[in-house]
């Protein structure tokens, strides 16, 4: 039981080398605390990693602790007025590269693989969207636009939702041998993101009066977090999106001021110095063991010669599908900018849960599971790659 309290120890030290390596020469905390977490478990095996161990069945919970923490850290950090102006931007160009990825990852499995058409929408759609914990992490301390962040930030919370809610319906329309119907998957998507808004909100507004006509100050961050956990459940409870919910409460929190403001009103939720530091301070924990967690997952099987070259061929696709996305809808931003928005493409904990749902419904598809976590690996390291070029 010690050796577990020491690696405990060592992971937290890890964390903070890795970002200060990461804030020195701009090689991500990412790759190196996966790279821990690999060393940790399939590697050195001090850390059991097996099928039916602890560690692999509490995947959904970690991953869904960490995306709640991230994303209300996200919507609290970020200003309101600049993310009101990258939704509608960052929403378009969110949805044209997910479909482009899907119809090129669809047509490449169809081609090279001869695959099923069901088989590579359900590989699109698992590795097809941006890791909001990651791309939080990655684009914090790089100097773009203020706008580029929050695009990339509104992009990574929606493609969560849209990966799940895409996977789990072509899942089901494979098991039930029916139709895919553009209309259904459309009303879902809906009625997913205009419920967490209205959650979101509701709560934020609700708590800001709450807490100022009680003048709750102690243990005010505490009731807060078990507020943006009160959020998320229901969120997911009435079957819309809980993490965008989440980021929506964070976001009207942070800048209940600035809102008050325009509204006439005289309400405003003052994040002290403690309170924002404990929040940081709780991020790096969440973030730090995020990642080491994903390392954890990764084994020596998935390296062979033919699962690398078809998750490279996946990772080029996902670049051209958003390289085409910025030209069409990205004009007017930096060159520098629309460089980051290209490369920063990190796949994460959500990809990875993803990725074992086919087996477990019964579905079998020949290198699926091995060959989404290439694509989890080699999006991080390119992600990585295209920050310490372009962020120069």
């Amino acid at each position: 039981m010690y050796e577990l309290f020491f690696v405990l120890g060592l992971t937290i030290f890890a964390g903070f080398l890795a970002t200060a390596i990461f804030e020195r020469v701009h090689i991500s905390q990412v790759i190196l605390l996966m790279a821990f977490g690999f060393l940790l478990g399939p590697i050195f095996h001090i850390i059991d990693v097996s099928e039916g161990s602890i560690i692999v069945s509490i995947m959904p919970f970690v991953a869904t602790l960490a995306l709640i923490v991230l994303l209300f850290d996200a919507g609290l950090m970020i200003d309101i007025f600049s993310v009101a102006k990258a939704i509608p931007k960052g929403t378009l160009f969110t949805f044209l590269v997910f479909i482009l990825g899907l119809i090129f990852v669809t047509a490449f499995t169809a081609i090279a693989l001869a695959w099923p058409i069901l088989h590579g929408v359900l590989l699109g759609a698992v590795v097809g969207g941006t890791s909001s914990a990651i791309v939080i992490t990655m684009v914090e301390k790089i100097k773009i636009g203020r706008e580029t962040k929050s695009l990339l930030t509104v992009e990574s919370t929606i493609t969560d939702a849209l990966c799940i809610i895409v996977a789990v319906l072509v899942i089901q329309l494979i098991v039930t041998n029916q139709a895919l119907e553009p209309g259904v998957i459309v009303n879902l998507l809906l009625s997913s993101f205009s419920l967490a808004v209205l959650v979101g909100c509701i709560c934020a507004i609700a708590w800001v009066f709450l807490i100022q006509k009680f003048s709750v100050t102690k243990y005010a961050y505490m009731l807060t977090l078990a507020l943006v956990f009160g959020v998320y459940a229901i969120t997911e409870a009435v079957k819309a999106n809980g993490g965008f919910a989440v980021f929506v409460f964070g976001l009207v929190l942070g800048n209940s001021r600035e809102l008050g403001k325009l509204l006439n009103l005289d309400v405003g939720l003052t994040v002290n110095p403690t309170i924002q530091l404990f929040q940081e301070e709780i991020t790096f924990f969440v973030r730090t063991f995020f990642f080491v967690y994903i390392g954890l997952l990764f084994s020596l099987t998935y390296f062979t010669q033919q699962i690398v070259a078809v998750s490279t061929v996946l990772i080029v696709i996902f670049l051209i599908a958003r390289w085409v996305g910025q030209k069409i809808t990205l004009g007017d931003l930096p060159v520098k900018d629309r460089n980051i928005v290209i490369s920063v493409l990190p796949r994460g904990l959500a990809a990875a849960v993803l990725a074992t749902m086919p087996l477990t419904n019964g579905i079998m598809i020949q290198d699926f599971q091995p060959i989404a976590f290439g694509v989890i690996l080699l999006s991080n390291i390119v992600a990585t790659l295209g920050i310490f070029v372009f962020d120069k």
